[in-house]
């Protein structure tokens, strides 16, 4: 299969653990884990279901007809089943799920589900339909699963990551103080350069945003407006916040750059971006494994109040990242997950400006190694505050 890695991690999972003798999937995430398709229609096109079912010799994809070539050009094959349209997609999906269940998997056994992402309609359905079989969660080891990332995901994030801090790098060349440029301008900057590098398209969370001045004081994404595609022009002489989620072979990058619009930087300016940078410097000695999240947390925090840095706590301080653009764990106050080597996260450090709270930001992406944790594509130096040249 074209994701055959995960499709092991998932089949050597159910041969070392005897609690569940086969896993159903209906997560719109967890599917495109499972399977190495990233289709997001499945998160809002009520008209398509897909249902996967994996034992520890067996497997099956439920999915419309509309479907059926995706997933065998894929890897399926034969092991997809496909329905008509209909009007209840839902429930026709789980009636073949169940059949192969009944024909594969003795009475008895254990099904594990992801409880919290799992349609109701479909666990009512399941549990009228599969009565003699137990149904357990599991989201939690499923969720563990994806935080370990394997060589294979490691390669795809590493892409992932450098061709977005590549593209955000080249976008900042096509800023002079001299020529005016809008927000939308510069958005869709970031947005070609990144694909131009060689990552995938992907709609909806592949957003890119530059935004300055009031713009800057909120947050992205805010939906329905997601604060990307103004008209407003940047002004000489303020900071500029660069942002992108990008996709390589179903993986996410998540990354955020300053910028000055002026070619040269005033002395606050300075000592906010140099702040920023000691802050990610000294961030990186306490994120390692054995260590909890919300340690991580409040070690930031503290380090930050030192600093005289008006830290975003309320963003947290980074978050996984995989199939994905945020997954857990969650560098928060609340999260307590031991940090574990092969974990990849995003290490998010935003505050406000000191002037007019313009929020700027850094996103980096880690790997967790055997002793620490190492930034992955960096195609800048970025402990520096990058200006804009005097013109092209």
């Amino acid at each position: 299969m074209w994701n055959q890695n995960n499709y092991s991690k998932i089949k050597s999972y159910l041969k070392k653990n005897s609690e569940v003798d086969g896993i159903i999937i209906a997560d719109p995430a967890f599917l495109a884990y499972a399977t190495g398709l990233n289709l997001q229609s499945l998160s809002s096109n009520q008209s398509q279901c897909v249902l996967a079912f994996f034992s520890a010799l067996e497997s099956c994809l439920v999915c419309p007809k509309s479907l059926v070539s995706t997933y065998v050009n894929a890897g399926w094959g034969d092991s997809v089943l496909a329905y008509s349209d209909c009007v209840a997609p839902q429930e026709t999906a789980v009636n073949y799920l169940v059949n192969f269940i009944k024909n594969h998997l003795k009475k008895n056994s254990a099904i594990g589900v992801i409880e919290e992402a799992l349609p109701q309609v479909v666990a009512d359905q399941l549990n009228r339909l599969l009565p003699e079989y137990q149904m357990i969660d599991v989201s939690e080891k499923l969720m563990k699963l994806r935080q370990i990332k394997s060589t294979f995901e490691k390669e795809n994030l590493i892409w992932a990551a450098m061709y977005t801090d590549h593209g955000i790098a080249g976008a900042i060349h096509h800023v002079a103080r001299s020529v005016g440029k809008t927000e939308k301008f510069l958005t869709e900057d970031i947005r070609v350069h990144v694909l131009e590098r060689g990552a995938h398209i992907s709609g909806y969370r592949a957003v890119a945003q530059a935004v300055s001045g009031d713009n800057a004081r909120v947050m992205w994404p805010n939906a329905p407006f997601f604060a990307v595609g103004r008209e407003s022009n940047f002004q000489e002489g303020k900071l500029i916040r660069l942002e992108m989620c990008g996709m390589y072979n179903g993986y996410w990058s998540n990354d955020s750059r300053m910028l000055v619009k002026s070619n040269v930087i005033s002395d606050d300016q300075e000592a906010f971006a140099s702040s920023l940078a000691k802050l990610r410097t000294t961030a990186l000695t306490k994120i390692k494994p054995g260590v909890r999240a919300n340690e991580i947390f409040e070690f930031i925090r503290a380090e930050g109040l030192k600093l005289n840095l008006n830290l975003c706590v309320e963003f947290g301080f980074g978050h996984g990242i995989g199939v994905e653009p945020v997954e857990a764990p969650f560098i928060c106050a609340s999260d307590e997950t031991v940090l574990e080597e092969n974990m990849v996260i995003v290490l998010w450090l935003s505050a406000r400006y000191p002037s007019n709270e313009e929020i700027m930001a850094s996103k980096d992406t880690l790997l967790i190694t055997e002793t620490g944790s190492r930034v992955l594509g960096w195609y800048e130096n970025w402990d520096h505050t990058y200006t804009a040249a005097f013109t092209f």
